[in-house]
């Protein structure tokens, strides 16, 4: 009996370890290149908006969870800086994880053909990037 209850202990272990978790490739909409090209202006009362700005920033999500940042980085609102890095994402979180000196997981969201990055900030702060062809 003993056997049997330990057989089955570990098919129901192999059984949940080989499930497919594949979060990644679950919106296709996400995949490819974006640009940024408006960043989210508050004064600090929720009142407000996107204001467009120049930028050389760039994004690139792939399919194997991990986006490539060009010509700058997501450890700040900087819409610009030198060096390219490359971080993480879950679609089932919606959280980019960046690997700067404050890993605090940045949310994001498809909405209305545009992705948006939610920084955490005291005050609303967020970019809005477009998709590249």
């Amino acid at each position: 009996m003993k056997k049997l209850m330990l057989f089955f202990s570990i098919l129901l272990l192999c059984i949940a370890a080989c499930t497919n978790d594949d979060d990644n490739t679950s919106n296709p909409d996400l995949l490819g290149k974006w640009k940024l090209v408006a960043q989210l202006v508050d004064p600090g009362d929720g009142s407000g908006t996107f204001q467009p700005i120049e930028s050389d920033l760039e994004l690139e999500f792939l399919e194997e969870g991990l986006v490539k940042v060009s010509n700058g980085n997501l450890c700040s609102l900087a819409i610009d800086s030198d060096g390219n890095s490359t971080e993480s994402y879950s679609t089932v979180e919606n959280t980019i994880d960046v690997t700067c000196n404050n890993p605090i997981p940045i949310s994001f969201e498809i909405k209305e053909a545009s992705l948006l990055l939610y920084y955490s900030c005291i005050e609303a702060c967020a970019q809005r990037y477009h998709k590249l062809p």
